[in-house]
């Protein structure tokens, strides 16, 4: 008898209680109670500012204020920065001859990609930021052209590639972390100075970041900084203290995001590795150096890393 298709649907627990067992009763009025009073806490905590994707969210008795923490001009050059990565993660790893599905996918990101570069002079980049853009899209280009016309590309002339694009990679990764901290600043100043000395004594920050991202995560760092929190620079993540005013929220509780997760980070330890010669360097947020040196600047001041593993602190 021939077998039917896999079914996606994951098995029941035997571990969960049923709903007619009174401990499912008992759990759900406590989940209820608890929503409850976390939502009592929130509405008393004092002021709160969110950072979510390109927006600042403040909550203040009782008003709902919404800012802007980055302009497009971030996502044009991380955008541009991808490019070489997306070079680096297609033809890393072949052996032989480059099959249809790969060349399709390269043949329309040449596409994409003669599109961007026509848009440049429209994006109102200053003469060195287009400059930059325009080498990174001509190298792209040149090394994308040789690999549609041999079929194949070595581990030697990827790795060469990979490596010439470092120093704007860099840069860009520099001016988009420059434009968010001063976006971010901006906005959070100007509602500052709507607060009275108490507010600003309670005002806490929640970012939401991804995995990848949450070590020196850039909103995590301003907010480090501005709030008078322990700065650990571009290693800086919350600690988990009571009084903490500086919180991440990564929350993934999906099989399939697991999975994608451990991919992510294998992924990127070839990424890491192939580009900047340090196979953690994607545990951190791509913007976290950069933030870190744009920080030292605004406000003066020296970040404290966290001790080296085998060091003691204190006296």
């Amino acid at each position: 008898m021939a077998e039917g298709p896999a079914d996606s649907t994951p098995p029941a627990s035997d571990a969960a209680l049923r709903p007619s067992d009174p401990l499912f009763a008992l759990n759900t009025a406590f989940r209820e109670a608890y929503a409850a009073r976390r939502d009592a806490v929130l509405a008393n905590m004092g002021p709160v500012i969110a950072q979510i994707d390109d927006l600042l969210i403040l909550r203040r008795g009782g008003q709902r204020l919404v800012g802007p923490a980055r302009t497009r001009r971030y996502h044009e050059l991380k955008v541009i920065t991808h490019i070489p990565l997306a070079l680096h993660v297609l033809l890393s790893g072949r052996r032989g001859v480059i099959d249809e599905a790969l060349r399709g996918r390269l043949t329309e990101l040449r596409r994409l990609m003669a599109s961007v570069s026509e848009s440049l002079e429209r994006r109102g980049f200053t003469q060195e930021e287009r400059a930059r853009q325009r080498r990174i899209l001509e190298a792209s280009s040149a090394i994308l052209e040789q690999v549609l016309a041999k079929g194949s590309i070595s581990p030697e002339a990827l790795s060469a590639f990979t490596r010439a694009q470092v120093p704007d990679i860099l840069r860009n990764a520099e001016d988009a972390a420059r434009d968010q901290l001063e976006t971010m600043h901006a906005t959070v100043e100007a509602w500052k100075q709507q607060m009275t000395p108490d507010e600003l004594a309670r005002l806490r920050a929640v970012v939401a970041v991804s995995h990848t991202a949450r070590p020196g995560n850039v909103a995590v760092q301003y907010f480090s900084v501005t709030l008078g929190e322990n700065w650990e620079g571009r290693f800086d993540q919350e600690d988990l203290q009571p009084g903490k005013r500086v919180l991440a929220s990564e929350t993934s509780f999906d099989e399939g995001a697991a999975f994608a997760l451990l991919a992510t980070h294998v992924l990127d330890a070839s990424v890491g590795e192939r580009f900047f010669g340090e196979e953690i360097r994607l545990e951190r947020d791509v913007l976290a150096d950069a933030a870190e040196r744009i920080l030292a600047r605004m406000f003066q001041k020296t970040p404290e890393p966290p001790a080296t593993p085998g060091t003691q602190t204190g006296g």
